[in-house]
């Protein structure tokens, strides 16, 4: 084609037709389940006003996530899920890899309360299938103890 503006105009659309096509085919995937908790103290009080953060990572493309709460006066906490879409990794095998790091900011300092690595894209695989519903607490330093990495709970 010797027309450089029509070349142009042509590879611009082509370029959203394909864009559209692989959004439009693009399988949804859940890449963080919702997740609910309470904050708490050492001696079990819910502890209120404090901003919990969750930031993910999809290591299949490198996307990322931030999102921010504030516990309320009974020191509850959530996040809503988490999807996106792909069309390569909806034609390439792989295993899924999320990383959920969440972190509530205390008068101390930063503190840990979740991480976990999602393996698969099914809604709660984080928790076998169950909801994800923990009581995660203030005064703990993180460790394996838990859940997961961090200072959470099962909340019957």
């Amino acid at each position: 084609m010797k027309n450089p503006v029509l070349r142009s105009s042509l590879l611009f659309v082509i370029f959203f037709i394909v864009s559209g096509i692989s959004m439009a085919f693009g399988k949804t995937y859940i890449l963080c389940s919702p997740f609910s908790g309470t904050a708490i103290s050492k001696d079990g009080n819910p502890v209120s006003g404090v901003e919990i953060e969750r930031k993910w990572v999809w290591a299949w493309n490198g996307k990322s996530g931030l999102d921010r709460t504030i516990t309320d006066k009974h020191g509850k906490f959530n996040f809503p899920v988490v999807t996106s879409s792909s069309l390569t990794a909806s034609l390439l095998p792989h295993e899924p890899d999320i990383s959920q790091k969440i972190t509530a900011k205390t008068s101390e300092g930063d503190l840990e309360i979740w991480y976990a690595s999602k393996k698969t894209y099914e809604l709660n695989s984080e928790m076998n299938g169950q909801p994800i519903k923990v009581l995660c607490r203030l005064d703990k330093k993180p460790s394996s103890e838990g859940l997961y990495w961090g200072t959470c709970i099962e909340d019957n």
